[in-house]
């Protein structure tokens, strides 16, 4: 995904970055509630902030779905990640269905979270991932999506069907969700440096490679690529697994040139062995290297012991001007020549199977094989238990 630009008003920035320290276990709840309080939120807001973040037991309820008012409105307003859609697919669209589409934009999931939770309204469709999806669904700031008027939902590959942060068995049989794009993490190997095969996460401890390991700045990447390492699953609760990851991450420290999730790209094109990083990552290298002709310099790595996979969604705001033309824009963006034409702008992965026989084919370049799929895993809301993941973080950064 490519950078934002967005700028939130300093109030909002604050409340959005505390929203994200305790959206994402890096605080407990004793200090949001100081800090909050510091900041001037009240106790209700603070109240409400804690309740839409870190739940995952909690089920929703049975939900009856509403009558759909067909009526096409003349705009439909998305609210999305920076240069995240297609500007011919928003033309297509207006010219299929007659509605234009307005968009904005945000920076991270907890920007989107918090200006739902402080009231925005008049979203029409919105772009969380994954984990995002639960903590909305759990706090009742999504609507549940009548599958009906989304037919193309039957081109959605297997594995992104019914996934565990959006799975009706245990959000009273409504589905709240339908994935968009997905990507991968893995290693940029520059193949013209290191000769030596690559193919684990447990290459990256290899001391022969002192200074010329670049890892993600990321909490659960950096954790779970040493949780999957161990033979552990990125989503583990077992304080025991966590121990031992954050012990890994720190024997590697002194082999790692730093730790940076938004340079990947220089990295990779600079020359550096072995860089973590996602596909877009690497493919965005590659185009700035030459292209294909320039696969003989770099090698995309899915490591053998499994790795992560990210889906960002689209979802219903509760609060939508028109439910009806955000049905529409879902199905809409689910056609398989659609998807292909997302991804020749994202350069991310489609969900849609079918997409690929119409895609550019250096969009596909690395995109995992269906066998290698199913090693990935997706992040899941880990609830109370961020916060163990937060304090190996911060021992792990201290070490």
């Amino acid at each position: 995904m490519k950078e934002p630009e967005v700028k939130p008003a300093t109030k909002e920035k604050d409340v959005i970055g505390l929203v994200n320290e305790i959206a994402g276990g890096r605080m407990s709840r004793r200090q949001f509630i100081e800090r909050g309080l510091v900041m001037g939120l009240s106790v209700s807001a603070i109240g409400t902030i804690l309740a839409a973040c870190g739940r995952k037991t909690q089920t929703a309820s049975t939900t009856t779905l509403p009558p759909m008012d067909t009526t096409k409105p003349k705009a439909l307003n998305l609210f999305n990640w920076d240069d995240y859609m297609s500007p011919g697919v928003k033309k297509s669209f207006q010219k299929t269905t007659g509605i234009a589409v307005n968009e904005t934009y945000y920076d991270s999931n907890e920007t989107l979270l918090a200006k739902l939770k402080l009231g925005a309204t008049g979203y029409d469709v919105i772009v969380p991932s994954d984990y995002m999806v639960h903590i909305m669904i759990m706090s009742k700031l999504v609507q549940p999506l009548d599958m009906k008027y989304i037919p193309n939902y039957k081109y959605v590959g297997p594995i992104f069907v019914h996934p565990p942060y959006d799975d009706p068995k245990e959000n009273g049989g409504m589905q709240y969700s339908v994935p968009f794009q997905w990507g991968v993490t893995g290693i940029a190997v520059r193949k013209d440096k290191l000769t030596d095969p690559i193919s684990k996460w447990a290459d990256l401890w290899n001391t022969a490679y002192k200074g010329q390991i670049d890892m993600l700045d990321d909490e659960r990447e950096d954790l779970g690529a040493a949780l999957k390492m161990l033979g552990y699953s990125y989503n583990s609760e077992s304080q025991s697994e966590l121990d031992a990851a954050t012990q890994k991450l720190i024997d590697q420290k002194p082999l790692v040139r730093t730790y940076d999730s938004t340079n990947m790209k220089r990295a990779i094109a600079s020359g550096l062995w072995l860089t973590m990083c996602w596909n877009g990552d690497a493919l965005m290298a590659l185009d700035e290297m030459g292209g294909k002709k320039a696969l003989s310099l770099l090698n995309w790595v899915l490591p053998a012991e499994g790795y992560g996979r990210f889906v960002d969604n689209m979802s219903i705001p509760v609060g939508a001007n028109s439910r009806y033309a955000g049905h529409l824009f879902l199905n809409y963006c689910l056609d398989p020549h659609i998807q292909a034409d997302l991804v020749n702008y994202i350069w991310y992965n489609s969900p849609v199977p079918d997409s690929r026989q119409y895609t550019d084919p250096f969009a596909l370049t690395f995109v995992p094989s269906d066998a290698d799929l199913k090693r990935s895993e997706n992040f899941d809301d880990l609830g109370a238990f961020a916060t163990n993941y937060a304090a190996a973080w911060r021992q792990f950064k201290s070490a």
